[in-house]
This record gives C-alpha cells, sequence and structure tokens, in this order.
C-alpha cells in the first residue's frame, strides 16, 4: 500500500502496526490507542467502539463491500506430523487423552471463531440440541492445555513450546506454521464442517478527523479489495472476495461445509 500511495500521490508513509487478540486491540482503541483503521477478528470487537465511546458510525458495516470484509477464512487444525491421535474433525477433540491448544474467547477473536465453530459442529451433529452443544464444548475445552490471549500466542505455545496434540486456527495461520517451521514437522488437518470467519475492517472516524488522515485510511481499506492487494491476501493463505483472484487461487484451499455465523 505504501508504493500504491506513493504513485497515486507522490507522498511517502510509514505505517505503524499493532497486533494482538481482537478483544485487546478493542480495549486499547476505547483505552485511546489512536489508530486509524482496525483489522480485527470480530464484528462484535468492532460494535464496541460504537456502542461504548462512539468512535465509528453505528452503520460501519455498510461503507465497505461485502460487510467490510475484504477477506474470509475459517477453522482448522495442525497436528504433529503422523497426526498420531488420529485426529481428523471435531468430535475428536473431545476425546480422553487429547491435549488441545486454542486462545481464551474473553480476550481472543480467533478464539471465539474456535468457539462457534465448535458449537455449529455439535448442533448439525446433534438435532441442534443445545444441551448436546455445551456437553461437547465443555468436553473439549476440559482437554485444553493452555488458553493463551490471541492465535499467535497458542501457535508459539504449540510449535516453540511443543503443548499439546492438536492446536485449533486460522486456515491461514496453519498453513503459515508449514511454511515457517516445516511440513515435515505439522500437518493440517481440514474438518469436514467450519465456520465461514468474515473479519471486517473500519475506519475509525473520531481519530482520522482529529489527526487528518480520513483520505489515507480510507484509501488503504478501499486498497485491500484491489486485484493486487487481493493476490497478497491469498497468497498469505487468506481466502479472497474477488471472486477473479478466488478462482485462480482455488486449488490451495481444501472444500468443506461452511456455516455462516448469520445462521446460526
Amino acid at each position: 500500500f505504501t508504493q500504491h500511495w506513493k504513485v497515486k500521490t507522490g507522498e511517502t508513509i510509514e505505517i505503524q502496526q499493532s497486533h494482538a487478540g481482537s478483544g485487546k486491540q478493542s480495549r486499547a482503541v476505547l483505552d485511546g490507542l489512536e489508530a486509524d483503521v482496525v483489522t480485527l477478528a470480530l464484528a462484535y470487537d468492532i460494535d464496541q467502539l460504537y456502542d461504548k465511546a462512539r468512535l465509528i458510525p453505528e452503520n460501519w458495516q455498510t461503507q465497505l463491500p461485502n460487510n467490510s470484509s475484504p477477506y474470509t477464512s475459517t477453522i482448522v487444525f495442525v497436528v504433529r506430523k503422523g497426526n498420531p491421535k488420529q485426529i481428523k474433525d471435531w468430535i475428536d477433540l473431545a476425546k480422553d487423552g487429547v491435549s488441545v491448544v486454542t486462545p481464551n474467547p474473553k480476550t481472543s477473536g480467533g478464539a471465539r471463531w474456535n468457539y462457534l465453530a465448535a458449537w455449529a459442529y455439535s448442533l448439525k451433529h446433534n438435532n441442534n440440541s443445545e444441551a448436546a452443544a455445551k456437553d461437547f464444548i465443555g468436553k473439549l475445552y476440559k482437554n485444553a492445555a493452555v488458553l493463551d490471549t490471541g492465535a499467535r500466542g497458542s501457535t508459539t505455545s504449540f510449535v516453540e513450546r511443543e503443548i499439546g496434540d492438536v492446536l485449533i486456527t486460522w486456515e491461514n495461520e496453519a498453513y503459515l506454521v508449514l511454511n515457517e517451521f516445516g511440513a515435515d514437522k505439522y500437518e493440517v488437518i481440514t474438518p469436514s464442517f467450519s465456520i465461514l470467519a468474515e473479519p471486517p475492517v473500519t475506519v475509525i472516524e473520531k481519530v482520522v478527523k482529529k489527526n487528518g488522515n480520513q483520505d489515507i485510511a480510507t484509501d488503504y481499506l478501499t486498497y485491500l479489495y484491489s486485484k493486487e492487494a487481493q493476490e497478497i491476501i491469498a497468497k498469505n493463505y487468506y481466502r479472497p472476495t474477488d471472486k477473479d483472484i478466488a478462482a485462480k487461487h482455488e486449488k490451495q484451499f481444501p472444500s468443506l461445509e461452511l456455516v455462516t455465523i448469520a445462521h446460526m
């Protein structure tokens, strides 16, 4: 984007970034972190910026295509090479003797997607019984070896601290584990059923107006929908929303049944 902006305006810019669990980042902005834009895991975390401080308009999600989600993802598993516990689907995560690594839903948006995917799987396989879903979720989290504050922390626990038999994580994070730490050490397991994760973005209107960054902040988020940015998105294992780019990279994304949060 800095190159795009340079060509467009002749201006050289520097983008400062802050990374942490989605819920934690939302609270940081509420506590005074002057972000011009946020890219968070859940719409709920962005809604808080309106509900608690009116930092953004109530209809923020209508201001960009696809409910302000320039890409999507889903939730999959990473296991150690050879899959010693033979983990193939969500039901296997609740079995005795399986050690699970997932972030804490209280601090991590990704963790909430994990929770929702597991919940939706249980509903699907138990005639929409919430009692059965609660029982399944209880067993799964009883198997949790550690609840880190964010998705990247969970990856560190699983890979570098060698905790757990299975990591529940974003699809893009799973493939980055293979690239960074070796396909000879880890495998990605795509379950039969998961959730369509739609991480949204928005401009923080109160901040950009104060700092004079409205044009550049808006252009940055619009740029995420461009063919160029969508290619970068695909190369980093997020699922592009641009149909042409998605079709071009279709083979790298396994097919599975996906439920949306709106249909839960």
